[in-house]
């Protein structure tokens, strides 16, 4: 987006300042003690025209600030009949602007300059300029409000280790069982990379016999590049893909450009907002009334540039506050959206292999047709993102472009493409065209994709599979005060068949205590006119439990049903229960009980159905988790879906771990704590807390930032210890206590002497003491000496009786 300007940021004028004679006679007087008088010219190189000499007058050399600004700076100035004078040099030198016009001399008089107030303290020997913006000359300040520098995991925290993420899943009903269990198995830091494969079991059982199956998922090797933003994977893949062309699943390899890696970097076009200040001043920046920054800027012209944080049509404020109070305020209009890449920026992909086939059903089954393909968006104006895509097998090839577009700041996103395919002798073409409204209180969108008879792309060919001739939907939403309202419509037409058409409605409002009604209806617009209606309405009691109620109808009738539930804390997990029942067409009731602990999360449940006078009972359980070995250390963790880290606190078990400032566990016996999730390239603080752990303990970092890579984990140590703390109150000889803030020197044979500060009350700390350490007063007259007691204990905190020193 062009950077925004306001529409005023004029100065008022002031009127010009003029010394009188007396005033200037007395300064001068003043500071005579300080001043230099010369006879000779002002500038000699630059000021005084070629023939002429400058005339007679006092040089001062004057602490000078602009505007009010914090720094001062040395400036020469010259007094001559009562005026102060400067050289154009002095004038670029205070980071000014010099008016063309100038006297014989080459010098400029200041109380001549429009719009400049003059401020001389003579016995300070300071002097204050406050002139208008347009006199300033120093570049534009720039703020980049979207900058971070670029994180990488820290080589300390990185540790080689294996992981096992599994889901287990299995019911019981009608005297048949049905068990599945997902698996994978990730192994990283060893070496560039990481590899993973992932697994999934079947297991049927009844009366017509038992059935076991085990079916081989994705397996690859995945390397990570931070710096460039870029992805290698090896194995099973995924193609790259837009809105407009389809995704192929392949085994090859794929090199991409992964924003992920670099998750503070911002993407789409940042929103710039222009101004000016005549002082020091404070600016804030608001998006919807929100305030999103605030910043000091010194006198003059400056830019920000933020990331909006808003999709859609928004309103922004920029206020400007100076050091006097006075406030000014600019409005901006602007249009943020994540499909826009800002100017210069590209996303792309590139692969290689052939189709995955039989996805699921079979382990190793792969097409004997090479697959390539590409896909890239680039941003060619900060309102304007192009894309392509093509891919090829053998027979068939397609190719398309597409764009988005920004239409001025309130005008929406524009998208469009064009596609055409080749396969045999058949050609094909289509095109999409799309639109997208979005403000906080009314959202649009529409959409057609539309392909003629002949067109293909690699998976259709290769699979055998059908496309949609055509495809359309359309969007509305709008918020109100008597709720959120939406109204949709689909429509998908597929060759020799007829169209299937749905419309749908949905309102929802939130009332006080967080009462949550919504309704939604679905109307099927095909042959079969059927329709659905479901009507809600929850209340939370507390921060996990709620009570919820719900109203269906559709085919299968209608039913009502009431429900209770209690969740679980991510965090710190625990106990959850969820109990429903059911009444209708059919009747049922339902209760599961869920558990999540530090080792993983399992629930267990029955339901018992009555339906047309037969009764069922269904019997189910799960459980989902993970183990790691880390270090050297062996572990069962929860299920981890980005990053974790194995916390150590040398030995020391019972420690509470915080990540973000929530406590999530505390490590056990031999002083370790798995954390997850984490959020992989990004800062993870852990702490702990010292006024939770014994006082005799000393710790060397209570704060700890990791920045782990994805799906690995980091392994992050506190470095604490116990130590032997004692705390006395030291006496003189005649029993009064030592001047609180005096200085002891607490010194044992073979070792340096320590420094110690007494307290009130004559209190003194020490931690670690040498042995037979003395104590050393050295207060003149009251100088003592004293025996530090001994402890048996090498560790813990003593309170000890008073210490005579003599």
């Amino acid at each position: 987006m062009a950077p925004s300007t306001p529409s005023s940021t004029t100065t008022p004028a002031r009127r010009p300042y003029r010394w009188p004679a007396p005033i200037v006679s007395v300064a001068l007087a003043m500071s005579a003690g300080k001043a230099m008088s010369v006879n000779a010219p002002v500038d000699g190189a630059t000021a005084t025209p070629a023939g002429q000499t400058a005339p007679a007058g006092q040089v001062l050399f004057l602490e000078t600030r602009i505007n009010h600004e914090p720094n001062t700076r040395l400036a020469r100035f010259i007094t001559r009949d009562g005026v102060l004078l400067a050289s154009p040099s002095t004038l670029r030198e205070l980071g000014l602007r010099p008016p063309a016009a100038a006297d014989a001399s080459g010098l400029i008089a200041l109380h001549a300059l429009a719009g400049v107030r003059v401020d001389f303290d003579a016995s300070l020997q300071q002097l204050d300029l406050l002139v208008p913006v347009q006199m300033l000359e120093r570049p534009l300040t720039h703020i980049d409000l979207a900058r971070r520098p670029m994180l990488g995991p820290d080589p300390g925290q990185r540790s080689p280790g294996v992981l096992l993420n599994y889901d287990l899943y299995g019911q019981r009903f009608a005297g048949t069982g049905n068990y599945n269990a997902y698996n994978e198995l990730l192994l990283f830091g060893m070496g560039p990379g990481q590899w993973s494969t992932t697994m999934s079991s079947e297991l049927h059982t009844g009366s017509a016999g038992t059935g076991i199956r085990t079916t081989r998922l994705d397996s690859r090797w995945q390397l990570d590049i931070p710096d460039k933003m870029l992805t290698l994977s090896i194995g099973d893949t995924l193609s790259g893909a837009l809105d407009w062309s389809r995704a192929t699943r392949i085994g090859g390899i794929r090199l991409s450009r992964n924003f992920a890696l670099q998750p503070y970097r911002v993407t789409t076009p940042l929103a710039s907002f222009a101004g000016e200040a005549v002082l020091p001043s404070t600016v804030d920046l608001y998006i919807d009334g929100i305030r999103q920054s605030s910043q000091q800027v010194l006198p003059g012209g400056f830019q920000l540039d933020a990331a909006p944080s808003i999709n859609g049509a928004g309103q922004a404020q920029l206020v400007v506050t100076d050091i006097n109070g006075q406030r000014r305020t600019m409005d901006f209009a602007l249009y943020a959206s994540p499909r826009l890449l800002q100017a210069g920026l590209s996303d792309w992909s590139l692969e290689l292999g052939t189709l995955r086939r039989d996805y699921g059903q079979r382990s190793f089954v792969y097409g004997n047709k090479p697959v390539a393909s590409a896909s890239t968006r680039r941003g060619l104006e900060e309102w304007l993102t192009v894309e392509a895509h093509a891919e090829a097998s053998a027979g068939i090839a397609q190719a398309g472009a597409g764009m988005q577009m920004l239409l001025g700041q309130r005008g929406g996103m524009l998208s469009a493409s064009l596609a055409a395919s080749q396969a045999g002798p058949r050609q094909g073409s289509q095109y999409g065209l799309g639109y997208q409204w979005a403000s906080p209180w009314l959202s649009l969108a529409a959409s057609t994709l539309r392909r003629s008879q002949g067109f293909r792309d690699v998976p259709a060919v290769l699979e055998q599979a059908t496309l949609p001739r055509r495809t359309d939907q359309a969007y509305a939403g709008f918020s109100t005060r008597f709720g959120q309202f939406g109204l949709s419509y689909v429509s998908q037409r597929l060759p020799g068949v007829d169209p299937s058409r749905y419309a749908s409605f949905n309102w929802s409002r939130s009332s006080s205590g967080n009462a949550l009604l919504s309704l939604s209806y679905n109307r099927n617009l095909g042959g079969s006119r059927s329709d659905s209606a479901f009507l809600y309405w929850s209340l939370p009691l507390d921060r996990h439990t709620s009570i919820a109620t719900s109203a269906r109808h559709g085919l299968d009738g209608n039913n009502l049903s009431m429900e209770a539930s209690r969740g679980v804390s991510s965090d710190l997990g625990g106990w959850g229960w969820h109990a429903q029942t059911s009444t209708g067409e059919d009747r049922s009731a339902r209760a599961e009980v869920t558990r999540l602990g530090e080792y993983g999360q399992w629930s267990a449940g029955l339901e018992r159905t009555d339906s047309s006078g037969a009764h069922s009972t269904l019997l189910y359980a799960s459980a989902s988790g993970g183990v790691v070995w880390l270090g050297g250390y062996l572990q069962a963790l929860r299920r981890v879906d980005d990053a974790f880290a194995l916390v150590s606190t040398d030995g020391i078990g019972h420690v509470p771990i915080h990540l973000e400032n929530r406590m999530v566990g505390t490590t056990d016996a031999r002083g370790y704590l798995l954390v997850t999730p984490l959020n992989a390239w990004q800062h993870n603080q852990l702490s702990i807390d010292p006024q939770q752990l014994p006082a005799d303990m000393l710790i060397k970092a209570t704060r700890i930032d990791v920045v782990p890579a994805s799906r690995s984990g980091a392994k992050v140590s506190f470095a604490m210890r116990r130590t032997l703390s004692l705390q006395f109150g030291i006496r003189d000889r005649h029993g009064q206590w030592l001047p609180a803030g005096s200085h002891i020197i607490l010194q044992a044979e073979g070792s340096a002497p320590i420094a110690l500060s007494v307290g009130h009350e004559g209190k003194v700390y020490v931690q670690d003491p040498p042995a037979q350490a003395r104590l050393h007063f050295d207060g003149g007259d009251a100088a003592c000496h004293a025996a530090l007691p001994v402890v048996p204990a090498r560790e813990g905190h003593f309170e000890l009786a008073d210490v005579i020193c003599r």
